[in-house]
């Protein structure tokens, strides 16, 4: 499977790059996710610079080294396309588009113990076809890792096709023991971590309501109302609790990881 080439097309991606209503709303998912992995970092623990894998278009990365006063920031992402628009969007970032073992040799041949003080691994195992030696290999290069895993085993996803065939690339899907047994197996300590549902989010939830809204209204009068009464079912079980939602929609993994190896 040739991965940039399916990033560069896959249609969301290129929305992203183009639509400037589906950037704003990117955004806001994004935003979601900066703010649940930057609670994670304890008080007094500072960095000096921030690795993203997997960055996409850059605002992940910049939102969170924001937040966290980080000066030094670089992004890889196999997609060119992607890339191109993060240089665009963030000019002041270095941005590569490179798988990690590429951009690794890019670098000095004296940094072959180079060690990154904090890594960011948002919505991007799932993608790797080797997800184990993929995450060895970053704690090698990691002192700590924000990680953000979906995890979708859950009735929502119950007929999807993982694998190449998936619209998303997702390749395989994880339930929170398979979550932990990963990170663990590839050397990492689990600092902090949490389970949370997208749409328990109030920021998130509008966008999503929204979003429902403009598919209810395009639908012939009959589906109107069936949707409409589905989804009053929905935001009952959503103030319902938790961990129904788990069980129906799926939920994020965030964690914050220390390599086994590391000094700090």
């Amino acid at each position: 499977m040739d991965f940039a080439k399916f990033y560069n097309e896959q249609p969301d991606y290129a929305a992203f790059r183009t639509d400037k209503v589906k950037r704003e709303e990117y955004t806001i998912t994004v935003d979601w996710k900066a703010r649940k992995l930057s609670q994670l970092i304890p008080e007094g623990l500072v960095f000096n610079n921030i690795l993203e894998i997997g960055c996409a278009f850059g605002v992940l990365l910049n939102n969170i080294a924001d937040r966290l006063s980080i000066k030094t920031r670089t992004g890889i992402d196999i997609s060119n396309e992607n890339i191109k628009l993060a240089k665009n969007i963030f000019p002041n970032c270095d941005f590569f588009a490179e798988t990690l073992e590429d951009y690794l040799k890019l670098l000095p041949a004296n940094a072959d113990n180079i060690r990154f003080e904090l890594v960011i691994l948002s919505d991007i195992v799932e993608h790797i076809p080797d997800d184990l030696t993929f995450m060895k290999r970053v704690s090698e290069i990691s002192s700590f890792v924000l990680f953000n895993l979906p995890l979708e085993k859950c009735f929502r996803n119950r007929n999807r096709n993982y694998g190449e065939n998936d619209s998303s690339g997702h390749l395989r899907c994880y339930d929170k023991k398979m979550a932990i047994h990963l990170v663990n197996q590839a050397g990492f300590e689990i600092v902090d971590s949490k389970n949370i549902v997208a749409i328990s989010d109030e920021q998130f939830f509008e966008m999503y309501k929204g979003n429902r809204k403009l598919r209810i209204h395009s639908k012939p009068l009959p589906l109107r109302i069936f949707w409409t009464i589905f989804y009053a079912l929905e935001d009952r079980i959503r103030l319902s609790g938790s961990k129904i939602s788990e069980k129906i929609y799926g939920t994020n993994y965030f964690a914050l990881l220390k390599s086994n190896s590391s000094k700090m």
